[in-house]
């Protein structure tokens, strides 16, 4: 269980940098470095770091989140993973990721009341969405990342959760 603790942060940290390092030498940061926040559908939130997207693409990806967000809130953690990303699923077993955020689950309580805080699609049209959940003891951002399938559909490439007791 202690390597799936390490695995997911590892194979989110060397996600991160493959996407990071791969941006164009043209491509300057914005002053600060941090995520636009507001909110949502609000024009600074929704400036893309990469290539413009239509509004249609945002409610997609907006779709997909919801419907991610409301399988987490039922505890269908096997039905996230089967329609997650095939590179998502290298991370570690199905078991594995549902035992994962049983464990998680039972730690931190029901989420509610998600609240979108960002929306950055980056250079290689991999969509990022933070939102802000609560329980009765912890705050936590839950960073979703989605890429278009080849079906056309959007799904689950990446999942990043972190949790703050409320003071």
């Amino acid at each position: 269980m202690k390597r799936i603790r390490l695995v997911l942060p590892a194979f989110l940290v060397i996600v991160s940098i493959a996407l990071f390092s791969c941006k164009s030498k043209q491509d300057k940061p914005e002053a600060g470095g941090a995520a636009p926040q507001g909110k949502p559908g609000s024009a600074a939130q929704d400036k893309a770091a990469g290539p413009a997207v239509s509004p249609q693409e945002k409610e997609e990806v907006r779709s997909a989140a919801a419907k991610v967000l409301a399988q987490f809130t039922a505890g269908d953690f096997a039905v996230v993973y089967k329609n997650a990303a095939p590179g998502f699923k290298q991370i570690g077993s199905e078991s594995q990721f549902i035992e994962k955020f049983q464990q998680t689950r039972q730690k931190v309580g029901l989420l509610k009341n998600p609240k979108e805080i960002s929306f950055e699609t980056l250079p290689n049209k991999i969509h990022v969405l933070v939102f802000r959940l609560e329980s009765d003891h912890y705050i936590s951002d839950m960073r979703l990342s989605f890429t278009r399938a080849k079906s056309g559909t959007m799904e689950l490439a990446g999942l990043n959760q972190h949790d703050e007791l409320k003071k």
